[in-house]
C-alpha cells in the first residue's frame, strides 16, 4: 500500500483538477457495501483483465480496496473544507 502522503497527493491533485475523490462525487448513494460488493465481483469476473496483474485480486480485495479509497476521499475532502 503507498504510504498515506502518496495517497494525500494524488487525491489533491485529482481534487484540484475537478476529478471526484468520493463516491458521492460519482453520485453513488445508499447501499454503498452492496453496491461495491456487485462492482468488486464484476471486476474479478472470468475474462476480466484484472487477472492480468501480477499476484492477481480477489473480489474481496477489491471491493475493501473501494470502500477504503473513499474513506480516504471523504476524510481528505473534510480536511480540505
Amino acid at each position: 500500500m503507498p504510504p498515506l502522503e502518496e495517497i494525500e497527493t494524488v487525491a489533491a491533485l485529482c481534487h484540484s483538477v475537478g476529478l471526484p475523490v468520493t463516491l458521492a462525487q460519482l453520485d453513488i448513494k445508499g447501499d454503498i457495501p452492496g453496491k461495491m460488493r456487485t462492482v468488486a465481483e464484476a471486476a474479478c469476473a472470468e475474462g476480466e483483465t484484472i487477472h492480468n496483474m501480477p499476484g492477481g485480486a480477489t473480489a474481496d480485495e477489491v471491493y475493501a480496496a473501494l470502500l477504503v479509497a473513499d474513506q480516504y476521499g471523504q476524510r481528505f475532502l473534510h480536511e480540505w473544507e
